[in-house]
């Protein structure tokens, strides 16, 4: 009887034992299972955050992609975890992976800081240059014919050139840098257009001072009277009188002036020395008042003539002719076909002290290129 009592309590005691180590086992579990690391779960979520607000997924595109990788990572890693008993839950790779997407989403935000930075820097210098150019064309074609195809070339690219700094005052970067990179070869190319064909043209500069020269020395020979010169860049008719300028006059032109006159119907002001062959009013001009020039020269039919044989002009072509200074200005614009034309109370004037063999100079420019563009 003793015996079974003895054997009864060693059961009992051995199943307390069990009980109490499987107890201990699970509270061990527990406490090594710990809590979810919400703090460093959090704090990744708005370092990825950050990241985004600093543009690091088209800055930093290749850092950004890894902090996300990791984010998606710890967020599969704990749904997996709660997914499981509490005494099986570890939780030490979910903080591992949240903090390389820390890491990686800080390394992102500062990468796209300094890209920012730099390419804000570089369309900065980039809009400059560009806005530079475009201000010389436009320095340049204001003072073209109005129809010359430069103009015309040059419009588009002034509308893309004022897109790409609407945009980068948006802060939008990327598509400013896009529009730049677009258009900066070709107004680059433009404006070199540009610059060749005015220094081209300007290549007769020194004639041209030579012809002015000329012109006001004359005026000073006994029996001459007056003399004119036409200065095409500046629009100005110069009245010379006992070798000074006297008067002044405003002009207009022919609609494609740039250059010497080439054929009939170019609508171009003729460059060189004329004399005047007559003087209309009246009836005989529709015009109000008219001096007419001895256009086509001797040097004008021999340069029309080697044009022609170099097939620079059509074989059919005609030199043209009927080129006056006349009344019917004042418009304000070039228009004419060719001919210089003043407004009625100047032209009155010229007429007045202007007579058959007058001599008159039409040249491109009496002052430098250098100063026209300033």
């Amino acid at each position: 009887m003793d015996f079974k009592w003895l054997k009864n309590r060693r059961v009992i005691l051995t199943a307390g034992v069990i009980t109490a180590s499987v107890g201990a086992f699970a509270l061990i579990m527990l406490l090594s299972s710990g809590k979810p690391p919400t703090e460093k779960i959090e704090r990744a979520r708005k370092a990825i955050s950050e990241a985004v607000k600093e543009e690091a997924e088209i800055y930093s595109r290749e850092n950004f992609e890894v902090a996300q990788k990791w984010w998606r990572e710890s967020m599969d890693e704990w749904r997996e975890n709660n997914e499981r008993s509490v005494l099986l839950r570890r939780y030490d790779k979910v903080e591992e992976y949240a903090q390389n997407a820390i890491d990686e989403a800080e390394k992102a935000r500062e990468a796209a800081i300094i890209k920012k930075k730099e390419l804000k820097r570089a369309i900065e210098g980039k809009l400059e240059t560009l806005k530079k150019s475009v201000q010389y064309i436009q320095l340049v074609t204001g003072k073209l014919p109005i129809n010359h195809n430069i103009r015309n070339r040059a419009t588009p690219f002034i509308l893309k050139l004022n897109e790409a700094e609407q945009a980068f005052n948006r802060n939008n970067l990327i598509d400013a840098s896009k529009i730049l990179d677009s258009i900066s070869s070709g107004i680059e190319k433009l404006e070199g257009v540009t610059s060749s064909l005015l220094e081209d043209y300007f290549r007769s500069y020194p004639q041209w001072i030579k012809e002015d020269r000329e012109m006001r020395e004359l005026s000073s020979v006994k029996g001459i009277g007056v003399t004119l010169v036409v200065d095409k860049f500046s629009r100005k008719c110069i009245l010379y009188k006992s070798g000074k300028k006297f008067r002044e006059f405003d002009v207009e032109l022919g609609v494609n002036w740039l250059g010497d006159k080439v054929q009939r119907g170019d609508k171009a002001t003729p460059e060189g020395r004329y004399t005047i062959t007559a003087k209309k009013s009246g009836r005989s001009t529709i015009y109000y008042k008219a001096l007419l020039i001895n256009f086509p020269n001797k040097q004008d039919i021999k340069r029309f003539n080697d044009l022609k044989a170099k097939g620079r002009v059509p074989k059919n072509a005609h030199i043209g002719g009927l080129i006056e200074i006349h009344g019917g200005g004042g418009k304000g614009i070039d228009w004419t076909d060719g001919c210089v034309a003043l407004d009625n109370r100047d032209m009155d004037y010229l007429y007045s002290v202007c007579s058959v063999g007058t001599h008159i100079a039409i040249v491109g420019s009496l002052s430098p290129l250098q100063d026209i563009l300033k």
